[in-house]
Parts: structure tokens; sequence; C-alpha cells
């Protein structure tokens, strides 16, 4: 939750500043933005006493296939934002 906190205020800054990032460091911050990362450690929550503490320490670790899922669904996100606002 912290990271993503941290996240939006790094968005959040760019936009009041009117900076434009470098694709590097957009995507640096938009992956966490995206909510996907959040949503796949508090998915685990609702597993009750199927999930251990593994799982968490696992997910935690930023494994790669929730970094390709991040991507995905980021990349997903802003063609959709991008037709909306054309």
């Amino acid at each position: 939750m912290k990271k993503l906190v941290r996240a939006y205020f790094e968005e959040a800054k760019w936009f009041h500043q009117g900076y434009v990032p470098s694709i590097e460091e957009y995507m640096r911050v938009a992956l966490v933005t995206c909510g996907y990362t959040m949503q796949a450690t508090t998915s685990f929550v609702g597993m009750r006493e199927v999930v251990s503490k593994e799982a968490f320490d696992w997910v935690s670790s930023d494994p790669l296939i929730v970094q390709a899922s991040s991507l995905v669904n980021r990349l997903m996100d802003d063609m959709v934002s991008h037709e909306i606002i054309r």
C-alpha cells in the first residue's frame, strides 16, 4: 500500500509541476499505479487459511509474472484512456 501511495504522489507532483516524464520514469511509476501488484497481494487475503506467509513473501518479491501482468494491465489501461481522450 505504501508503494502504491508513493507512486500516486509522484504522479500528482508531475501533474502539478507540468512535468512530462521520460518513458523510463513513467513506466517505473505507472507499473505501480496500475494497481495490479496491490490487487494480487490483497487477493491472497480472501483465501484465509489456504494462503501462507510464503505466498505473501513471494508476491512481495515482485516476481516476473506479476511484473508482466502489471505491464499488460498498464498498457491496456493507457490505450483505453488514449481512445477516450481523443
